[in-house]
Protein backbone atom coordinates (compact mmCIF):
# COMPACT_ATOMS: atom_id res chain seq x y z
CA UNK A 1 0.00 0.00 0.00
CA UNK A 2 1.46 3.46 -1.08
CA UNK A 3 1.69 5.96 2.19
CA UNK A 4 0.21 8.92 -0.23
CA UNK A 5 -1.24 9.32 -3.86
CA UNK A 6 -2.14 12.29 -6.04
CA UNK A 7 -4.43 11.99 -8.60
CA UNK A 8 -6.26 13.24 -11.20
CA UNK A 9 -4.03 16.35 -11.76
CA UNK A 10 -2.17 18.21 -14.65
CA UNK A 11 1.67 16.90 -13.47
CA UNK A 12 4.61 18.93 -14.34
CA UNK A 13 7.75 17.07 -15.26
CA UNK A 14 9.99 19.44 -15.57
CA UNK A 15 11.97 19.32 -18.44
CA UNK A 16 9.07 17.05 -20.20
CA UNK A 17 5.83 18.83 -20.37
CA UNK A 18 2.64 18.27 -18.50
CA UNK A 19 1.08 15.16 -18.36
CA UNK A 20 -2.47 13.85 -16.83
CA UNK A 21 -0.75 11.40 -14.36
CA UNK A 22 -0.80 10.40 -11.12
CA UNK A 23 1.95 9.61 -8.76
CA UNK A 24 2.50 7.43 -5.80
CA UNK A 25 4.78 7.47 -2.78
CA UNK A 26 5.57 5.86 0.35
CA UNK A 27 8.75 6.08 2.94
CA UNK A 28 8.94 9.79 1.91
CA UNK A 29 9.92 8.92 -2.23
CA UNK A 30 8.19 8.87 -5.70
CA UNK A 31 7.81 5.36 -6.25
CA UNK A 32 4.57 5.09 -9.03
CA UNK A 33 3.83 7.51 -12.07
CA UNK A 34 0.72 6.12 -14.08
CA UNK A 35 -2.50 6.33 -14.59
CA UNK A 36 -4.81 7.67 -11.74
CA UNK A 37 -7.05 4.67 -12.24
CA UNK A 38 -4.09 2.40 -11.95
CA UNK A 39 -2.34 3.13 -8.90
CA UNK A 40 -2.68 0.94 -5.89
CA UNK A 41 -4.38 1.99 -2.97
CA UNK A 42 -2.72 4.46 -0.49
CA UNK A 43 -3.38 5.44 3.28
CA UNK A 44 -4.10 8.96 1.71
CA UNK A 45 -5.19 10.26 -1.25
CA UNK A 46 -5.20 14.04 -2.74
CA UNK A 47 -7.70 14.71 -6.08
CA UNK A 48 -6.00 17.64 -7.80
CA UNK A 49 -8.66 17.73 -10.53
CA UNK A 50 -8.61 20.89 -11.95
CA UNK A 51 -5.05 21.76 -10.13
CA UNK A 52 -1.57 21.23 -11.31
CA UNK A 53 0.81 19.48 -9.51
CA UNK A 54 4.66 20.08 -9.39
CA UNK A 55 7.98 19.77 -7.44
CA UNK A 56 8.31 21.48 -4.74
CA UNK A 57 10.49 24.85 -5.12
CA UNK A 58 13.98 24.83 -4.40
CA UNK A 59 14.72 28.81 -3.38
CA UNK A 60 18.64 28.76 -3.37
CA UNK A 61 19.14 32.23 -1.83
CA UNK A 62 17.59 32.36 1.29
CA UNK A 63 19.13 34.42 4.43
CA UNK A 64 18.28 33.46 8.32
CA UNK A 65 19.77 34.41 11.47
CA UNK A 66 20.57 38.21 10.35
CA UNK A 67 18.38 39.99 12.24
CA UNK A 68 16.86 37.18 15.05
CA UNK A 69 18.71 34.51 16.37
CA UNK A 70 18.76 31.18 13.55
CA UNK A 71 17.22 28.83 15.50
CA UNK A 72 13.97 31.31 15.97
CA UNK A 73 14.15 32.34 12.12
CA UNK A 74 14.57 28.66 10.87
CA UNK A 75 11.52 27.62 12.45
CA UNK A 76 9.12 30.44 11.86
CA UNK A 77 10.76 31.29 8.21
CA UNK A 78 10.93 27.90 6.73
CA UNK A 79 7.34 27.87 7.91
CA UNK A 80 6.57 30.53 5.82
CA UNK A 81 8.56 28.68 2.90
CA UNK A 82 6.76 25.55 3.02
CA UNK A 83 3.12 27.05 3.13
CA UNK A 84 4.56 28.99 -0.43
CA UNK A 85 5.00 26.01 -1.77
CA UNK A 86 9.04 26.05 -1.10
CA UNK A 87 10.37 22.77 0.01
CA UNK A 88 14.39 23.22 0.13
CA UNK A 89 16.39 26.36 0.63
CA UNK A 90 19.64 27.39 0.15
CA UNK A 91 21.01 29.33 2.91
CA UNK A 92 23.57 31.99 3.17
CA UNK A 93 26.28 31.99 5.76
CA UNK A 94 28.60 34.47 6.41
CA UNK A 95 31.28 36.10 9.02
CA UNK A 96 35.06 36.94 9.49
CA UNK A 97 35.83 33.73 11.66
CA UNK A 98 36.13 30.11 10.79
CA UNK A 99 33.33 28.04 9.91
CA UNK A 100 34.41 25.06 11.13
CA UNK A 101 33.50 25.36 14.96
CA UNK A 102 29.80 26.34 13.38
CA UNK A 103 28.73 24.31 11.28
CA UNK A 104 27.67 21.04 13.27
CA UNK A 105 25.57 23.13 15.69
CA UNK A 106 24.03 24.79 12.84
CA UNK A 107 23.08 21.44 11.11
CA UNK A 108 21.72 19.84 14.48
CA UNK A 109 19.39 23.59 14.70
CA UNK A 110 18.36 22.85 11.10
CA UNK A 111 17.39 19.04 11.91
CA UNK A 112 15.78 20.35 15.32
CA UNK A 113 13.95 23.37 13.85
CA UNK A 114 13.54 23.68 10.34
CA UNK A 115 10.33 22.64 8.48
CA UNK A 116 11.69 21.94 4.58
CA UNK A 117 15.00 19.98 3.68
CA UNK A 118 18.53 22.89 3.80
CA UNK A 119 21.54 23.45 1.59
CA UNK A 120 24.00 25.84 3.02
CA UNK A 121 26.04 27.94 1.31
CA UNK A 122 29.14 29.86 2.67
CA UNK A 123 30.42 33.12 2.12
CA UNK A 124 34.63 33.72 1.67
CA UNK A 125 36.04 36.48 3.37
CA UNK A 126 39.21 35.52 5.00
CA UNK A 127 42.64 33.66 3.94
CA UNK A 128 41.52 31.39 6.93
CA UNK A 129 38.41 30.39 5.53
CA UNK A 130 39.37 30.13 1.45
CA UNK A 131 42.12 27.97 2.89
CA UNK A 132 39.38 25.44 4.72
CA UNK A 133 37.21 25.46 1.87
CA UNK A 134 37.79 21.83 1.36
CA UNK A 135 37.82 20.85 4.69
CA UNK A 136 34.59 22.45 4.51
CA UNK A 137 33.41 20.08 1.83
CA UNK A 138 34.81 16.66 2.87
CA UNK A 139 33.32 17.36 6.57
CA UNK A 140 30.18 18.68 5.66
CA UNK A 141 29.12 18.34 1.99
CA UNK A 142 28.91 22.29 1.32
CA UNK A 143 29.63 22.35 -2.16
CA UNK A 144 29.79 26.34 -3.18
CA UNK A 145 31.43 29.62 -1.72
CA UNK A 146 30.00 33.04 -2.18
CA UNK A 147 32.21 36.03 -3.23
CA UNK A 148 30.92 39.59 -2.18
CA UNK A 149 32.63 41.64 -5.47
CA UNK A 150 31.11 45.04 -2.95
CA UNK A 151 30.62 44.61 0.48
CA UNK A 152 27.10 45.98 2.35
CA UNK A 153 28.01 49.07 3.90
CA UNK A 154 28.34 49.20 8.01
CA UNK A 155 27.85 45.33 7.56
CA UNK A 156 31.20 43.71 6.08
CA UNK A 157 33.10 44.30 3.32
CA UNK A 158 33.71 43.02 -0.65
CA UNK A 159 36.66 41.48 -1.36
CA UNK A 160 39.13 42.29 -3.86
CA UNK A 161 39.21 40.50 -7.70
CA UNK A 162 43.00 39.04 -6.45
CA UNK A 163 41.44 37.24 -3.45
CA UNK A 164 38.12 36.52 -5.79
CA UNK A 165 40.81 34.92 -8.77
CA UNK A 166 42.60 32.63 -5.65
CA UNK A 167 38.77 31.66 -4.33
CA UNK A 168 37.96 30.44 -7.80
CA UNK A 169 41.20 28.85 -8.23
CA UNK A 170 40.44 27.21 -5.06
CA UNK A 171 37.10 26.22 -6.21
CA UNK A 172 37.38 25.22 -9.48
CA UNK A 173 40.27 22.49 -8.01
CA UNK A 174 37.40 20.61 -6.31
CA UNK A 175 34.64 21.23 -8.71
CA UNK A 176 32.53 23.47 -6.80
CA UNK A 177 30.60 26.30 -7.25
CA UNK A 178 31.30 29.88 -6.69
CA UNK A 179 28.31 32.06 -6.25
CA UNK A 180 29.40 35.86 -6.71
CA UNK A 181 27.25 39.34 -5.89
CA UNK A 182 27.95 41.33 -8.97
CA UNK A 183 28.30 45.19 -8.00
CA UNK A 184 31.27 47.37 -8.13
CA UNK A 185 32.91 48.84 -4.95
CA UNK A 186 34.12 51.97 -6.27
CA UNK A 187 31.29 53.12 -7.92
CA UNK A 188 28.85 52.38 -5.30
CA UNK A 189 30.71 54.11 -3.16
CA UNK A 190 30.62 57.29 -5.03
CA UNK A 191 27.37 56.62 -6.05
CA UNK A 192 26.11 56.31 -2.48
CA UNK A 193 28.22 58.99 -1.14
CA UNK A 194 26.87 61.44 -3.76
CA UNK A 195 23.37 60.17 -2.61
CA UNK A 196 23.71 59.92 0.92
CA UNK A 197 24.78 63.91 1.25
CA UNK A 198 22.13 65.38 -1.31
CA UNK A 199 19.14 63.05 0.13
CA UNK A 200 19.88 61.86 3.12
CA UNK A 201 16.07 61.35 3.92
CA UNK A 202 15.62 60.27 0.32
CA UNK A 203 13.02 57.47 -0.93
CA UNK A 204 13.06 53.92 -2.41
CA UNK A 205 13.74 55.35 -5.65
CA UNK A 206 16.68 57.69 -4.31
CA UNK A 207 18.08 54.41 -2.51
CA UNK A 208 18.18 52.83 -6.44
CA UNK A 209 20.99 56.01 -7.47
CA UNK A 210 23.03 54.75 -4.60
CA UNK A 211 23.96 51.78 -6.92
CA UNK A 212 23.96 52.68 -10.47
CA UNK A 213 22.88 49.93 -13.22
CA UNK A 214 26.57 49.94 -14.67
CA UNK A 215 27.84 48.45 -11.09
CA UNK A 216 26.82 45.60 -11.39
CA UNK A 217 27.05 45.33 -15.69
CA UNK A 218 30.76 46.07 -15.04
CA UNK A 219 31.14 43.61 -12.11
CA UNK A 220 29.04 40.91 -13.86
CA UNK A 221 31.78 41.43 -16.81
CA UNK A 222 35.11 40.73 -14.27
CA UNK A 223 33.29 38.11 -12.42
CA UNK A 224 32.99 36.05 -16.04
CA UNK A 225 36.85 36.45 -16.51
CA UNK A 226 37.77 35.44 -13.74
CA UNK A 227 35.89 32.44 -14.06
CA UNK A 228 37.12 31.91 -17.59
CA UNK A 229 40.25 31.81 -16.36
CA UNK A 230 39.91 29.95 -13.03
CA UNK A 231 38.35 27.28 -14.89
CA UNK A 232 34.99 27.15 -12.12
CA UNK A 233 31.96 26.99 -12.08
CA UNK A 234 29.87 30.18 -11.44
CA UNK A 235 26.80 31.41 -9.86
CA UNK A 236 25.83 34.92 -10.00
CA UNK A 237 22.88 35.87 -7.45
CA UNK A 238 20.51 38.32 -7.79
CA UNK A 239 21.00 39.81 -11.27
CA UNK A 240 18.73 43.07 -10.65
CA UNK A 241 18.89 45.26 -14.21
CA UNK A 242 18.31 45.35 -17.76
CA UNK A 243 22.11 46.26 -18.03
CA UNK A 244 23.39 43.18 -16.52
CA UNK A 245 21.12 40.79 -17.47
CA UNK A 246 21.93 41.93 -21.02
CA UNK A 247 25.30 41.94 -20.74
CA UNK A 248 25.02 38.16 -19.15
CA UNK A 249 23.46 37.39 -22.81
CA UNK A 250 26.37 38.96 -24.39
CA UNK A 251 28.83 37.73 -22.57
CA UNK A 252 27.49 33.76 -23.22
CA UNK A 253 27.91 34.23 -26.69
CA UNK A 254 31.53 33.74 -26.18
CA UNK A 255 31.31 30.27 -24.06
CA UNK A 256 30.07 30.37 -20.45
CA UNK A 257 28.66 26.94 -20.19
CA UNK A 258 29.81 26.62 -16.47
CA UNK A 259 28.15 30.35 -15.57
CA UNK A 260 24.69 30.75 -14.35
CA UNK A 261 22.51 33.45 -13.43
CA UNK A 262 19.70 34.16 -10.94
CA UNK A 263 17.26 36.76 -10.68
CA UNK A 264 14.48 37.04 -7.70
CA UNK A 265 10.88 37.02 -7.65
CA UNK A 266 11.02 40.65 -5.71
CA UNK A 267 13.15 42.55 -9.03
CA UNK A 268 10.53 40.49 -11.39
CA UNK A 269 7.71 42.04 -9.76
CA UNK A 270 8.96 45.18 -7.29
CA UNK A 271 9.89 49.00 -8.71
CA UNK A 272 11.49 51.55 -7.16
CA UNK A 273 8.46 53.85 -7.25
CA UNK A 274 6.17 51.13 -5.08
CA UNK A 275 3.94 52.15 -2.48
CA UNK A 276 5.77 49.94 -0.19
CA UNK A 277 8.85 52.54 0.04
CA UNK A 278 11.48 51.67 2.39
CA UNK A 279 10.58 48.78 3.22
CA UNK A 280 11.84 47.21 -0.01
CA UNK A 281 15.33 48.81 0.79
CA UNK A 282 17.49 46.11 -0.21
CA UNK A 283 21.47 45.47 -1.66
CA UNK A 284 21.60 46.03 -4.72
CA UNK A 285 18.76 48.39 -4.84
CA UNK A 286 14.96 47.63 -5.96
CA UNK A 287 15.21 49.16 -9.61
CA UNK A 288 12.88 50.58 -12.15
CA UNK A 289 10.00 49.30 -15.02
CA UNK A 290 12.70 49.20 -17.22
CA UNK A 291 14.60 46.66 -15.52
CA UNK A 292 11.53 44.48 -14.22
CA UNK A 293 10.86 44.20 -18.25
CA UNK A 294 14.28 43.73 -19.09
CA UNK A 295 14.97 40.74 -16.46
CA UNK A 296 11.43 39.25 -17.92
CA UNK A 297 13.31 39.31 -21.48
CA UNK A 298 16.32 37.66 -20.53
CA UNK A 299 14.03 35.20 -18.14
CA UNK A 300 12.07 34.10 -21.75
CA UNK A 301 15.30 33.89 -23.88
CA UNK A 302 17.46 31.79 -21.23
CA UNK A 303 20.24 33.88 -20.10
CA UNK A 304 18.64 34.02 -16.64
CA UNK A 305 18.37 30.42 -15.63
CA UNK A 306 17.47 30.07 -11.85
CA UNK A 307 15.06 32.48 -9.49
CA UNK A 308 15.67 32.91 -5.93
CA UNK A 309 14.22 35.71 -3.27
CA UNK A 310 17.33 36.29 -0.70
CA UNK A 311 14.45 36.56 2.11
CA UNK A 312 15.77 38.27 5.07
CA UNK A 313 12.95 38.56 7.65
CA UNK A 314 12.62 41.68 10.14
CA UNK A 315 10.36 43.02 11.45
CA UNK A 316 8.98 46.97 11.12
CA UNK A 317 10.60 48.21 14.41
CA UNK A 318 13.75 46.59 12.75
CA UNK A 319 13.15 47.29 9.68
CA UNK A 320 13.02 51.34 10.30
CA UNK A 321 11.56 53.09 7.21
CA UNK A 322 10.65 55.91 9.10
CA UNK A 323 14.07 56.56 8.98
CA UNK A 324 14.49 57.51 5.67
CA UNK A 325 16.60 56.18 3.10
CA UNK A 326 20.07 56.23 5.01
CA UNK A 327 18.42 55.07 8.22
CA UNK A 328 16.14 51.66 7.12
CA UNK A 329 17.61 48.34 7.48
CA UNK A 330 18.41 46.76 4.13
CA UNK A 331 15.62 43.14 3.55
CA UNK A 332 12.38 41.71 3.14
CA UNK A 333 10.12 38.75 4.06
CA UNK A 334 9.12 37.63 1.02
CA UNK A 335 10.08 33.71 0.64
CA UNK A 336 6.19 32.59 1.33
CA UNK A 337 5.15 34.76 -1.67
CA UNK A 338 7.81 33.84 -3.81
CA UNK A 339 5.66 31.92 -6.48
CA UNK A 340 2.37 33.20 -6.91
CA UNK A 341 4.58 36.77 -7.23
CA UNK A 342 5.88 34.89 -10.59
CA UNK A 343 2.80 33.79 -11.64
CA UNK A 344 1.02 37.18 -10.99
CA UNK A 345 3.97 38.52 -13.08
CA UNK A 346 5.27 36.08 -15.46
CA UNK A 347 2.14 33.67 -16.29
CA UNK A 348 -0.43 36.16 -15.30
CA UNK A 349 0.41 39.48 -16.42
CA UNK A 350 3.05 38.78 -19.17
CA UNK A 351 1.93 35.48 -20.47
CA UNK A 352 5.78 33.92 -19.57
CA UNK A 353 4.98 29.95 -20.53
CA UNK A 354 4.05 28.06 -17.42
CA UNK A 355 7.64 25.61 -18.06
CA UNK A 356 9.43 28.78 -18.61
CA UNK A 357 8.67 30.00 -15.07
CA UNK A 358 8.20 26.71 -13.31
CA UNK A 359 11.64 24.98 -14.43
CA UNK A 360 13.43 28.13 -12.59
CA UNK A 361 11.83 27.56 -9.59
CA UNK A 362 12.60 23.84 -9.48
CA UNK A 363 15.08 21.50 -11.71
CA UNK A 364 17.78 24.44 -12.99
CA UNK A 365 18.50 25.23 -8.95
CA UNK A 366 18.20 21.85 -7.72
CA UNK A 367 20.91 20.81 -10.40
CA UNK A 368 23.02 24.24 -10.47
CA UNK A 369 23.54 23.15 -6.82
CA UNK A 370 23.64 19.42 -6.63
CA UNK A 371 20.67 18.03 -5.36
CA UNK A 372 18.99 16.54 -8.58
CA UNK A 373 17.54 14.67 -9.14
CA UNK A 374 16.76 14.12 -5.70
CA UNK A 375 14.93 17.79 -5.65
CA UNK A 376 13.34 19.79 -8.54
CA UNK A 377 11.33 16.89 -10.41
CA UNK A 378 8.88 14.19 -10.30
CA UNK A 379 10.44 11.59 -11.28
CA UNK A 380 10.66 7.48 -9.50
CA UNK A 381 13.26 7.95 -6.62
CA UNK A 382 12.88 11.56 -6.29
CA UNK A 383 12.06 12.93 -2.69
CA UNK A 384 8.34 13.17 -2.48
CA UNK A 385 8.28 17.04 -2.27
CA UNK A 386 5.13 17.99 -4.01
CA UNK A 387 2.84 21.21 -4.61
CA UNK A 388 -0.84 21.20 -5.82
CA UNK A 389 -1.37 25.01 -7.08
CA UNK A 390 -3.83 26.49 -8.39
CA UNK A 391 -3.20 29.02 -10.73
CA UNK A 392 -6.08 30.73 -10.58
CA UNK A 393 -6.69 31.02 -6.81
CA UNK A 394 -6.47 34.77 -6.21
CA UNK A 395 -5.73 36.15 -2.83
CA UNK A 396 -5.44 39.85 -1.25
CA UNK A 397 -2.15 39.54 0.60
CA UNK A 398 -2.17 40.75 4.23
CA UNK A 399 1.18 39.68 6.32
CA UNK A 400 -0.87 39.13 9.24
CA UNK A 401 -2.06 35.81 6.93
CA UNK A 402 1.36 35.00 6.25
CA UNK A 403 3.60 32.69 8.61
CA UNK A 404 6.86 34.52 8.67
CA UNK A 405 7.33 36.45 11.88
CA UNK A 406 8.02 39.77 9.61
CA UNK A 407 4.79 42.28 10.41
CA UNK A 408 4.91 43.62 6.78
CA UNK A 409 4.63 42.18 3.26
CA UNK A 410 6.12 44.77 -0.07
CA UNK A 411 2.29 42.62 -1.66
CA UNK A 412 0.49 43.98 1.42
CA UNK A 413 -2.96 44.63 -0.28
CA UNK A 414 -1.96 43.87 -3.46
CA UNK A 415 -3.94 40.85 -5.44
CA UNK A 416 -1.62 37.55 -6.10
CA UNK A 417 -2.73 35.13 -8.18
CA UNK A 418 -1.68 31.47 -7.88
CA UNK A 419 -1.03 30.21 -4.87
CA UNK A 420 -0.07 26.33 -3.16
CA UNK A 421 -3.69 24.29 -2.46
CA UNK A 422 -1.73 21.12 -0.72
CA UNK A 423 2.12 21.28 -0.08
CA UNK A 424 3.55 17.69 0.17
CA UNK A 425 6.75 17.24 2.17
CA UNK A 426 8.95 13.93 2.60
CA UNK A 427 5.99 12.18 1.51
CA UNK A 428 3.62 13.53 4.29
CA UNK A 429 0.48 16.46 4.00
CA UNK A 430 2.72 19.34 4.99
CA UNK A 431 0.11 22.43 4.42
CA UNK A 432 -3.71 22.42 3.46
CA UNK A 433 -6.55 24.66 4.11
CA UNK A 434 -4.27 27.06 5.26
CA UNK A 435 -3.11 25.49 7.81
CA UNK A 436 0.63 23.70 8.53
CA UNK A 437 0.33 20.13 9.97
CA UNK A 438 4.02 18.99 10.09
CA UNK A 439 6.29 19.57 13.37
CA UNK A 440 9.12 21.89 13.28
CA UNK A 441 12.11 19.16 12.80
CA UNK A 442 10.33 17.94 9.83
CA UNK A 443 13.40 19.14 7.27
CA UNK A 444 16.70 17.63 7.13
CA UNK A 445 20.13 19.14 5.90
CA UNK A 446 21.38 17.96 2.64
CA UNK A 447 25.05 17.29 2.46
CA UNK A 448 25.97 17.28 -0.99
CA UNK A 449 28.81 15.62 -3.05
CA UNK A 450 30.91 16.77 -6.27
Amino acid sequence: MLDIKIVNGNVYVPGSGFFNIGIGAKQGKIVLLSESAYLPEAQSTIDAKGKFVIPGLVDPHVHLGIFKDFEQECETETRAALAGGVTTIGVFMGGGESYLGMLENLIKTIEKKSSVDVLLHLSIFTDVQMKEIEEYYKRFGVTDFKFYMCGVKGVFPGVSDGFILEGFKKVAAIGALACVHCEDQSMADIAFEKVSKEKPNGTLEDWADSSPNIAEEIAIMRAFYLASQAGNRMYIVHTSTKEGADRLAELYKTGGEKIFAETTSAYLSISKKDPSGLLAKMVPPIRGEKDIEGLWDRVKDGTLSSFGTDNVSLSKAVKQAEKGMLGAMPGYPIIQTHLPALLTEGYHKRKVPLDTILIRATKNPAEIFGVYPQKGTIAVNSDADLVVLDIDKEITVTSKALFSYSDFSLYEGKKLKGWPEVVIKGGKVAFKDGKIIIDPGSGRYLKRTL
